[in-house]
């Protein structure tokens, strides 16, 4: 015997119930909610392991959310581990599924386009911090009149890499300028022109008089002209002293930079420096660690090949 059509059971052919229900849904989050943006992150992926080597956050939308932690961050927000001091603020939002739908074909880079994607990025004006998505829970309740109204996403507090944040966003792309690896190095007198921040810059040799681009570029985080110092990101590859420093497309370049100097000598150890982090310490130790540590050892579990006599 077929199931009665006077009581159905999913309500799929009467979408006026369903229409109503996802009505105040919706009239809900725009009530008790925030304006997010939704960043959605590309892949760069190495062909051989498959391994993500590199990610890029660029396509960005702009929806409505509404936070569910009232009482503040879930799980244990801070604590100390092997790494050092972890931050691991944790919210839960929920987006509409209706409006999921009418702005997703903005993000070019969905690798599931029925939902929000684990991995993408979610900007909260209310703390100015980004939050990584790590586990969307589209479910629940279960097909409620048979449809899913809304997405609840489990966010953890976004740690800074070194992925290239660019949506034309400023307050979420100085998150990058001021939290990603970054490195600074002070360049030769006699320079001209400056650098500006989020241009990229590419390093150059001289060869009779022309600049000959060497491939190797880097992002520019902060530039202090009187001490002519340049802090970088996302470098592509290490600088030599020699090098001279220009925009990216020299001549033809398409922003504002338009520095010439060249790198002098540095310190052997400035390419681990993170200046964007005051606890940093891996030049204090590769230094410390050169006083009594004896690196001429060629066998580190025994005698055997330490010594002249041994071999």
């Amino acid at each position: 015997m077929p199931t009665s059509h006077y009581f159905p059971q999913n309500y799929k052919n009467n979408s006026s119930e369903t229409n109503l229900i996802q009505d105040l849904v919706d009239e809900q989050i725009k009530l008790f909610g925030t304006d997010i943006y939704y960043v959605n992150r590309k892949e760069y992926v190495e062909n051989f392991t498959n391994d993500v080597v590199f990610s890029e956050y660029k396509d960005k939308i702009l929806i409505e959310a509404m936070l569910q932690n009232v009482e503040g961050f879930g799980a244990q927000s801070e604590f100390i581990s092997k790494f050092g001091l972890r931050v691991t603020d944790e919210i839960t939002m929920t987006i509409s599924a209706r409006r999921w739908d009418q702005e997703k074909f903005r993000l070019s880079n969905l690798k599931t386009e029925s939902r929000p994607n684990e991995g993408d990025l979610i900007y909260l004006p209310l703390t100015g911090d980004l939050y990584e998505i790590k586990f969307v829970e589209r479910e629940m309740p279960f097909y409620q009149l048979g449809k899913i109204y809304f997405y609840t996403m489990s966010c953890e507090i976004y740690q800074v890499g070194n992925d290239d944040i660019d949506t034309g966003v400023d307050e979420i792309d100085i998150i990058e300028s001021q939290n990603d690896y970054a490195v600074s190095f002070i360049l030769d007198e006699g320079g001209t022109g400056n650098y500006y921040v989020g241009d990229t810059i590419e390093y150059h040799t001289l060869v009779d008089g022309n600049y000959i681009a060497t491939g190797i570029t880097a992002e520019v985080a902060g530039w202090d002209e009187p001490s002519r110092t340049l802090k970088i990101i996302n470098s592509t590859g290490a600088f030599v002293p020699g090098y001279s420093i220009l925009a990216e497309g020299y001549p033809n370049q398409t922003t504002d930079t338009d520095g010439i100097y060249s790198i002098g000598s540095q310190p052997t150890t400035v390419n681990i420096d993170n200046v964007n982090s005051e606890f940093d310490d891996n030049k204090y130790i590769e230094d410390t660690a050169d006083d009594f540590l004896d690196f001429t050892e060629v066998n580190p579990f025994g005698e055997y090949g330490n010594y002249t006599d041994s071999m």
